[in-house]
């Protein structure tokens, strides 16, 4: 049985690893986050209304938010 998602603050790279089974590195994982975040239409203007800027370390609880209804959950 799958674990269920926990919404909390996630640093951009750890939610990264969550999504990206086994990334070469933590870089990997934080290239695929903001990959994803671009990629998916109007992702990244819906972060920005949550306060997000490009060079934050952490996503918000509403910014992960944001990101599961998007993407879904890792």
């Amino acid at each position: 049985m799958k674990d269920e998602f926990v919404f909390k603050p996630y640093g951009k790279s750890e939610l990264g690893q969550m999504y990206v089974k086994n990334p070469l590195s933590r870089r990997a994982a934080l290239e695929w986050i903001n990959h994803e975040i671009a990629s998916y239409p109007g992702l990244l203007t819906r972060l920005r209304e949550l306060g997000y800027h490009r060079k934050q370390r952490m996503f918000t609880i509403a910014q992960v938010r944001a990101i599961v209804d998007a993407i879904g959950e890792p």
